[in-house]
């Protein structure tokens, strides 16, 4: 078994909806414009709200209200609308894994959290597109939900052999699986057709120090997973940031201190979008 065997096995289960298909054609298409895109996307009703929402939440902080898809698109740009889309096709996935396995409101919390740490570190470091490192946080472990979708009893012994920790966590993986959730989310992510750096982040966010290619992005998702875990298991933050690698400073030229104040300034940014990507999720699996 390979993580593109454990991809293809899930099919449907991770395929994106028509829309985010159709979406993706379209930024991938030059002759096609972002009228054509906004078309496309205020079509569905429920995604077209979802994103108006994040658009104007605290979180994106824009002046005034956006309540165009177009409008949208004009001011945070065609791609990253893009991504925020297939993003929120992702959080209303995966709804039908046991409890027992995961505590799913609590994975989505801790991976908003690093999404919305990602972008706001990312901000220190002269990174290109930050807004793209909020998706990136948000979808990087992505791969554990499939592999706790396909594989219910290896995800278990995987749990008990790391002891739920997050540092031990892919060992355990490779031990009984023989790959990680880093690489089974970086076979959905190209399957996605998410741009690279994505997918990168996605891959190495564990082992940031073996990418390949944009390894500050890794880095920064790196961190900010450590951080995020800290803030929802309500864990010692000065005893996870021990544990960063000394290689993450010197990539990102951040501090620990810069990080401690990210951490202490993000709480309702995360309940806002949380109640916002979450909440038609919860809905759905209820009906």
């Amino acid at each position: 078994m390979t993580p593109r065997q454990l991809i293809r096995e899930a099919g449907d289960l991770v395929s994106l909806p028509k829309v985010c298909v159709r979406i993706n054609q379209l930024v991938d298409d030059p002759t096609s414009s972002a009228q054509e895109i906004g078309q496309v996307i205020s079509q569905d009703t429920a995604l077209t709200a979802r994103l108006l929402k994040i658009v104007n939440s605290a979180f994106y902080g824009f002046p005034g209200r956006i309540d165009t898809i177009a409008r949208a698109i004009t001011i945070i740009g065609t791609k990253e609308l893009r991504d925020l889309a297939l993003m929120t096709a992702a959080c209303g996935m995966f709804t039908g894994i046991p409890p027992n396995l995961i505590n799913m409101e609590r994975f989505w919390h801790s991976s908003l959290a690093c999404g919305v740490l990602a972008r706001r570190l990312s901000k220190s470091c002269q990174v290109l597109h930050p807004d793209r490192l909020f998706v990136m946080g948000v979808l990087h472990d992505i791969g554990r939900l499939v592999m706790f979708q396909q594989r219910p009893i290896e995800s278990r012994d995987i749990l008990l052999i790391s002891k739920g920790r997050d540092d031990l966590i892919v060992a355990a993986e490779r031990e009984v699986l023989g790959f990680t959730h880093g690489e089974v989310g970086f076979e959905l992510a190209s399957d996605w057709q998410l741009p690279s750096p994505i997918s990168s982040a996605i891959r190495w966010h564990h082992l940031p120090e073996q990418a390949t290619a944009d390894p500050m992005e890794c880095y920064l998702v790196y961190i900010a997973n450590i951080l995020a875990d800290s803030l929802v298991w309500e864990s010692d933050l000065k005893v996870e940031l021990d544990r960063v690698l000394p290689s993450s400073w010197q990539i990102t030229g951040l501090t620990p201190m810069q990080c401690e104040m990210a951490v202490s300034e993000i709480g309702s940014e995360i309940r806002e979008l949380y109640s916002i990507l979450m909440g038609h999720a919860q809905t759905a699996s209820a009906g």
